[in-house]
């Protein structure tokens, strides 16, 4: 099991990954890494699109995915969404899971 926040995320965003693709969705990555020249160091710094971790898609639904590791973050999840225009046909999920959970809990926002 991950034990840092970023092992976490990164593990859950897989996970989130491979039950979509189990359900029939192609998926993709939503995230960009930008290299920062601070302090005579490169950070590295993700930066999500559109407010989404992934990007589900099959031949009827459009569908923008939001990975959560608890219920506490949800709001921000909501956040990101509302700061971007969406078109009526694409959905927005927030996907949220609970350590040692088989099946994820969806919020269609």
């Amino acid at each position: 099991m991950p034990k840092s926040v970023v092992q976490k995320g990164s593990y859950y965003k897989a996970r989130t990954k491979k039950w979509l693709e189990g359900k029939g969705y192609q998926v993709g990555f939503l995230e960009r890494m930008f290299m920062l020249y601070i302090k005579g160091k490169m950070i590295p710094i993700k930066r999500d699109q559109f407010g989404s971790d992934l990007l589900a898609i099959s031949k009827d639904e459009l569908i923008f995915v939001q990975v959560k590791l608890n219920k506490k973050n949800i709001a921000g999840a909501y956040k990101e969404f509302d700061s971007f225009i969406f078109p009526p046909f694409a959905k927005k999920w927030i996907v949220v899971w609970t350590p040692r959970a088989k099946e994820p809990e969806v919020i269609d926002y």
